[in-house]
């Protein structure tokens, strides 16, 4: 158990106000880490999805344009063009 004089002397060399503010600085340092650290995994999810949504967009418009290719070719078909010739 320290003595009295002992914390009166740390107290005076301000030792204990050291302490203190290394101890709030570290707090602030680990919250400032944990933050930039979930904004960086949030930024990862958005841009995650923004190229799902895109590779999806990309995917639809794939599908449509084989299907009015495919519609085109059997109405070409039913006038009686071959398709299948070069010309």
């Amino acid at each position: 158990m320290p003595s009295v004089g002992f914390v009166v002397f740390a107290l005076g060399t301000g030792v204990v106000v050291i302490v203190i503010v290394i101890v709030i600085v570290v707090a602030v340092a680990v919250v400032l880490i944990v933050l930039l650290v979930t904004v960086s995994m949030r930024g990862r999810q958005m841009r995650g999805a923004q190229r799902r949504g895109e590779a999806r967009r990309d995917l639809d418009q794939a599908n449509e344009r084989a299907a009015r290719a495919e519609q085109e070719r059997d109405t070409a078909r039913e006038s009686g063009e071959d398709l299948d010739r070069a010309p």
